[in-house]
């Protein structure tokens, strides 16, 4: 380990999300304490850009590339023991999540990822005493949502004495038009995270209790601010609805959900896709051939976007609502995010959100501002009004209202 001063940090994946926190990492007008990056991903083709894109933002930073696949523990654990890696950032398939963790406690390093599901979360949990007994840190979930809006839910219940519901909405849009790009298939994040959320069940929290509801059901029109404005939310599979009520339940928490918006034309592309099961991970033989569905339309998609240069256009708004008491008073508090993409680094709103609050806890472990051994959830470390204040600088703008029922 190195000083508090300065740090290096490896980041394992190098796709939308992974690009997004290593611009953060490498840009010194925003992360000055970083000495050094490694960028790894089975595609070292990926890494090798990201790379390239990343040294533009520095003059003083040593920034590398390598091949890693993140399945294999072996390869993981020679890439952090290689760089001698601080703090390590898991950005890659959210399946590599417990490869990825088990190779950074081998190896000596605090650890970070973006989050996957609920039963994951709970054998994160479960590697608490190993982390402990090293002196190590891991923050799961800790990207945009789950990660920044857990942050921006423990300032909401905060400012309560007794909180009954955590309501979660986030809603975006994207102002590219993407048929006259010949684009058919937009993917604002992780292709396999959009076809899992078609197919997976939604966990709702009530009193301590996971209620399943089916994905994309519950449909609510809200109101955000503009240029979002009105947009149709949906239950979409998110584990923060489970960390948050285990670690509120205290305060009287009695149901937490979330809803994503989709826009209606990409709903209906993606639903088609799940029907037709050409979102399976499972093998199916045509013609004598095997092959996984998922697979074929991941290559056909990305073949679609091979140099086409598509500079992003999209904005994010996060709401997190936390209703109950203050004192005598029912009372509601309300903090919103809007993101809007990067001018600067060419992120999408989508990948600002999720690799902006990474990089930053990640830097906030290196500089030992959280410095509590063992496996946590953002809203148990994290204290929110310095990490907004840090994601103002990255450009994200909050708003804070209190509501009282007289």
């Amino acid at each position: 380990m190195h000083t508090n001063d300065v740090m290096r940090i490896a980041v394992i994946g190098a796709g939308l999300m992974g690009r997004a926190a290593v611009l953060d990492l490498a840009d010194d007008s925003i992360s000055p304490n970083v000495e050094s990056i490694i960028v790894a991903d089975i595609n070292e083709r990926r890494a090798r850009k990201v790379h390239e894109e990343a040294i533009k933002f520095t003059k003083v930073k040593d920034i590398y590339h390598c091949r890693a696949d993140a399945t294999s523990r072996d390869d993981v654990v020679e890439v952090i023991r290689g760089f001698d890696a601080d703090v390590v950032l898991n950005a890659a398939l959210y399946t590599t999540i417990p490869t990825v963790m088990r190779a950074s406690l081998e190896a000596g390093s605090h650890y970070l990822d973006l989050g996957d599901d609920v039963d994951t979360l709970i054998f994160q949990r479960k590697l608490d005493s190993e982390f402990k007994r090293k002196g190590l840190i891991a923050l799961i979930e800790m990207g945009g949502s789950p990660g920044l809006i857990n942050i921006m839910a423990s300032k909401a219940v905060g400012e309560l004495d007794r909180v009954e519901e955590i309501i979660l909405r986030e809603g975006w849009i994207d102002l590219n038009d993407y048929d006259s790009l010949g684009i058919p298939l937009p993917v604002p994040y992780s292709l396999d995270t959009i076809l899992d959320e078609f197919e997976q069940p939604v966990e709702v929290w009530k009193d301590g209790i996971l209620e399943k509801v089916p994905p994309f059901s519950g449909r609510e029109v809200v109101e955000f601010p503009d240029p979002v404005g009105r947009q149709e939310l949906y239950y979409v599979e998110h584990p923060e609805v489970y960390s948050l009520g285990e670690t509120f339940r205290g305060k009287g928490l009695r149901f937490v959900d979330y809803k994503l918006s989709f826009p209606r034309d990409l709903l209906i592309k993606y639903k088609l896709l799940s029907d037709l099961k050409l979102s399976s991970a499972s093998p199916v033989k045509i013609n004598g051939m095997e092959i996984i569905p998922r697979d074929f339309l991941r290559d056909i998609v990305e073949r679609t976007m091979e140099n086409r240069e598509v500079e992003p256009n999209d904005y994010d708004v996060m709401r997190a609502t936390a209703r109950g008491w203050r004192g005598e008073v029912r009372s509601q508090v309300t903090i919103e995010a809007l993101i809007r993409w990067s001018e600067r680094w060419k992120v999408s709103a989508q990948a600002l959100l999720v690799g902006s609050p990474a990089s930053t806890a990640a830097q906030w472990i290196g500089l030992g501002i959280i410095d509590l051994p063992g496996v946590h959830y953002p809203e148990e470390v994290i204290s929110p009004i310095p990490f907004m204040r840090e994601m103002r600088r990255r450009g994200i703008v909050f708003t804070e209202k209190i509501e009282f029922q007289l």
